[in-house]
């Protein structure tokens, strides 16, 4: 396709958008984003406190930070990032935003992790500029099978109600959290050749067990199964993420798109082929 940058291209123009920006994973990809090039910083998250905690060393090395607080499931918000992206386009979008089952009910966990995600990414639509990339982030959970005919209501077009309109269907927040993150890498596959053709690539990555405030305490059965079984028997490390995320949105990954990448140290593979069952995961 004309117009397409090869391997080892320059970065694209516009500003690099992170959501979740204070947390972290965020705060990790802002730093790698920084790190390798991208002069053009726009950070977002639900506390401004936190953000400019993550925004001054990255300002105090030389990139231009901008901070924007708010809750991502507000239309109000992701006009904000909008406003904040449009003059100049967006050259790379990492979408780290999102809450784990015991963060939330069940409806908001659909609201956070797939409603918001969907209104981010057609927000941002006429903003990406030629060559640039949009990353979401999903879950190694979403690859764990849930009810067929849930799983089929999840990989297609939400109704007009949003994915609330199933939630009476969705037992609890975890099972939420399962779907939420499966609908997120269905809209990476289904929607990659509408932003092809404007020259934008979008892909998805499902992070395994990582050691964040979402797996602090104690592991539950499921959690210490996946690493026993895993070929890297520990939690992830966010810089461990960071560092595929800022590859994944660079031209270093140009044929990259429209798939999910799962980065987990091998926890899939091993409840695949394990000789006993993976517990079943909590409520």
């Amino acid at each position: 396709m004309s117009g397409w940058q090869g391997a080892g291209g320059a970065l694209p123009t516009g500003v690099a958008v992170v959501t979740g920006a204070a947390g972290g994973m965020g705060s990790k990809c802002a730093a790698c984003l920084a790190r390798d090039g991208w002069k053009n910083l726009l950070l977002c998250d639900v506390d401004a406190a936190r953000l400019e905690a993550v925004a001054r060393p990255l300002r105090e090395n030389g990139t231009n930070v901008e901070i924007i607080a708010g809750d991502i499931t507000d239309p109000s918000f992701i006009a904000k990032i909008v406003s904040a992206a449009e003059a100049r386009g967006i050259g790379a979008l990492v979408h780290t935003a999102g809450i784990a089952p015991q963060m939330g009910t069940k409806e908001r966990v659909l609201a956070i992790n797939l409603d918001a995600t969907l209104a981010l990414v057609e927000a941002v639509r006429p903003l990406m500029t030629q060559g640039s990339a949009i990353l979401l982030y999903a879950s190694t959970a979403s690859h764990i099978p849930e009810a067929p005919e849930l799983e089929a209501l999840f990989e297609n077009p939400l109704p007009p109600g949003g994915s609330l309109s199933y939630a009476d269907r969705v037992p609890g927040a975890m099972e939420a959290y399962k779907l939420s993150k499966r609908g997120v890498r269905a809209l990476v596959r289904r929607e990659a050749r509408s932003f092809g053709k404007r020259g934008v690539r979008l892909v998805s990555i499902s992070p395994g067990i990582v050691d964040t405030v979402m797996t602090e305490g104690e592991m539950n059965d499921p959690m210490r199964f996946m690493i026993d079984v895993a070929g890297v028997q520990r939690k992830g490390d966010p810089v461990e993420l960071a560092e595929v995320s800022a590859f994944l949105v660079s031209p270093r990954a140009s044929f990259i798109t429209g798939t999910d990448l799962v980065v987990d140290g091998g926890q899939l593979a091993g409840i695949e082929h394990a000789e006993v069952a993976m517990p079943d995961l909590p409520k």
